[in-house]
């Protein structure tokens, strides 16, 4: 049996970005509808179309972040997100799953039999329980308060780190979701020569779905200003845990006591790599593990973070790698303290800085 014609333009694979796996959102003998994420950044969702004897036919829509939340909440239907879109993909996969027959086109180049239908709506009756979870978390208006002397490099450095901050932590909250650990258990696992932890974080990112990425909704700065963002606030509070440790005098003292404890154990016992964020295989003794998973424990208790501890446990990685992401998250938390310690910046709703309509920037 052949398929139905689609007119369009054919296309190189090659031209289309690396596209990660994030959820299934309706199932039925395997995934009808699937969201990916983009390079980018961009959410894409994957809605199997057809299939013959030998191969399945696939649909690509781009899909914004209000729409997909739309559509998680029953506001929209598929149907809607088809019209909607700038652009569509289709391709076709074969026993291997490998793609193949890349075609550019638009919806309403589609068979009507390839449409949703009117009612398309992602109901409880076919939502996954994936889809369920991602509509329940809602993201709220955040504030990092800005005050004082900044510069233009204070303003890139400050949103990256908390934005990896972030997505770290979003990691750890999310580890239920299959996505989720896989990325976190692959790249703590797999941190082999050569590989830094940038990759652990933008990992990380790449498997947060818009709706639950911190996005920016408004700047200023006018001394004081701030950068106002919407995000799952839950996370937001885990970083001003972390903050409120490295900006407590004792506390921040204890960190770097057991940073150099941590740091002269790597050099008496000759583990290379501790602080360049690459691991250089080796064997390690039984009670090596044993003290480093003490490390990785008197972390947690430094940075309040006891009920992280299972979470680590879940993610089945050894010691040394668990610790070297403790440590590769505790270095870039430090970048901010200068900027917390000087009163330049804020965490939280606790300080909000008025902002002029001629002041913002949204």
């Amino acid at each position: 049996m052949s398929f139905l014609r689609i007119e369009g333009q054919k296309i190189d694979a090659r031209t289309l970005s690396k596209h990660q796996w994030n959820a299934d959102l309706i199932e039925f003998e395997g995934p009808l509808l699937s969201l990916y994420k983009s390079e980018s950044g961009n959410d894409l969702l994957y809605a199997w179309l057809d299939c013959n004897s030998t191969r399945n036919r696939w649909c690509i829509i781009p899909v914004g972040r209000k729409s997909l939340r739309d559509y998680l909440e029953q506001q929209i239907t598929l149907r809607d997100i088809y019209i909607e879109s700038e652009w569509l993909v289709i391709f076709h996969t074969g026993g291997s799953a490998k793609r193949s027959a890349f075609l550019s086109t638009s919806w309403d180049k589609l068979p009507e039999a390839y449409l949703p239908e009117s009612d398309s709506y992602l109901t409880p009756e076919i939502a996954t329980p994936a889809a369920e979870k991602l509509a329940e978390e809602i993201t709220e208006s955040y504030f990092l308060g800005l005050d004082g002397e900044l510069y233009i490099d204070d303003f890139s450095l400050v949103p990256k780190i908390y934005q990896q901050l972030y997505s770290f932590h979003y990691g750890l909250e999310h580890l239920d979701r299959p996505a989720v650990h896989g990325a976190l258990s692959k790249l703590a696992g797999s941190w082999t020569g050569g590989f830094s932890a940038v990759h652990l974080f933008t990992g990380l990112n790449s498997v947060t779905p818009s709706i639950h990425r911190a996005k920016v909704t408004e700047i200023q700065f006018a001394s004081p200003g701030h950068i106002k963002l919407n995000l799952l606030s839950n996370l937001a509070r885990r970083i001003e845990t972390s903050a409120s440790q490295i900006l407590d005098e004792s506390s921040f003292i204890a960190l770097e006591q057991y940073y150099s404890t941590v740091y002269r154990y790597f050099k008496e016992n000759k583990i290379s790599g501790f602080d360049d964020e690459r691991q250089i295989t080796a064997t390690l003794a039984p009670e090596i593990l044993i003290r480093l998973k003490e490390f990785v424990d008197f972390f947690f208790d430094l940075m309040k973070w006891e009920d992280y501890r299972s979470s680590f446990d879940y993610l089945n990685v050894d010691p040394l790698h668990q610790l070297r992401v403790l440590l590769a998250y505790y270095r870039r938390l430090k970048k901010l303290r200068p900027y917390l310690v000087g009163g330049n910046l804020f965490l939280g709703n606790s300080r909000i800085f008025g902002a002029s309509d001629s002041d913002a920037i949204e």
